[in-house]
């Protein structure tokens, strides 16, 4: 059990300890750990495939990303919304390696401009993110701070789901992972943008685009990192990592958790926000199409062409989506007239 790593000193408790008997025997779950059903701390999502006008995943669909971001239907508890960011590539734009990318700190449910930019942008990846932040003094908000991260010049970029706890104790204690050059480019406070550094300094060349293989193994290896880094710190606080990370032909998601159902017993707010293991969703086929006034992933020929990995299903159907197991990777990318798509166990 994930859990047991907080056993240390007996300062945690696992969260399935302190239910009442009648919710007790409903948090055994998949691969046995606690677990209370479905929960999303923010809103993300990522698509590869066919080029995709994006403004039906954003505004359209019943449950759409934007929508998500103000009628939520598995997030456990709102957050303070903090912005909104998006990179977008689009084979046939000018300069096709460089992304489209609009970060900003306003609502998107509110943004004009967003939505302009939606209806005519259709691109064949695409990374979006509805930033949350609790009302605590590291929560800043400033456009630093919107993910998905892409610095200038990297062609990976990256977008997260979670929460790493504690990360105050443990985060110059990663500085040894990064390189110096990343380092210096760090600009926003939060944990997300470190681990961003964190796994550009595993690849041969942080400015490359590396292959799906290589992602992989930093990916893994930034996970791999943390985990090291927080046992040296005595951190066992359940810490979600949900990842979406994408080159533009290569997307990878990590549906994941650090010490899952530990919580400090001295904050019972814990509990709310941690006890439900963070969603992951994908839909895999054809192309993502409206039909008979529902929007869905038509079935694939041989092989797919269009995945979408989202927080939530994007609609209040989800009889065409899967939920991502826990601890696992998911890897997609693109590959003569399809993709080519894998999942893989995570045991950092």
């Amino acid at each position: 059990m994930e859990g047991s790593r907080g056993e240390a000193g007996g300062s945690l408790r696992p969260a399935a300890a302190l239910l009442p008997s009648s919710l007790g025997a409903l948090v055994c779950g998949q691969f046995g750990v606690a677990r209370a059903g479905p929960g999303s701390r923010v809103s993300v999502l990522a698509y590869l495939g066919l080029p995709l006008n994006v403004e039906p995943v954003l505004f359209a669909t019943d449950s759409s990303l934007v929508r998500q971001a103000y009628s939520p239907r598995m997030m456990a508890s709102f957050l303070n919304l903090a912005g909104f960011g998006m990179v977008a590539w689009d084979p046939n734009s000018r300069m096709p390696e460089a992304p489209f990318v609009y970060r900003v700190t306003t609502l998107p449910v509110f943004d004009r401009n967003l939505e302009n930019l939606a209806r005519k942008i259709a691109p064949r990846c695409l990374l979006a993110h509805v930033r949350g932040a609790l009302n605590g003094p590291e929560d800043v908000v400033s456009q630093q701070n919107v993910h998905p991260f892409l610095y200038s010049g990297a062609h990976v970029a990256l977008a997260h789901n979670g929460i790493l706890r504690d990360f105050g104790r443990m985060r110059h204690g990663l500085l040894e992972f990064i390189r110096p050059e990343l380092a210096q480019r760090i600009e926003g406070t939060t944990d997300t943008e470190w681990l961003y550094a964190v796994l550009l300094s595993q690849l041969d060349d942080p400015y490359g685009v590396p292959g799906p293989d290589e992602l992989v193994a930093a990916v893994t290896q930034t996970l791999s990192i943390v985990r090291r880094v927080r046992e040296r710190h005595d951190i066992r606080i359940s810490s979600a990592v949900n990842l979406f990370v994408s080159t533009g032909q290569c997307v990878i998601v990590t549906r994941f958790s650090f010490d899952y159902g530990w919580y400090p017993p001295e904050d019972p707010a814990f509990l709310e926000w941690d006890l439900a293991y963070l969603s992951l969703w994908y839909t895999l086929g054809d192309e993502y199409l409206e039909r008979g006034g529902e929007w869905m992933m038509t079935p694939a020929g041989d092989r797919p062409r269009s995945l979408i990995l989202a927080s939530e299903p994007l609609t209040k159907d989800v009889s065409t989506w899967l939920e991502v197991p826990e601890y696992s990777m998911l890897t997609a990318w693109i590959k003569d007239d399809g993709l080519r798509f894998q999942a893989l166990d995570l045991d950092v």
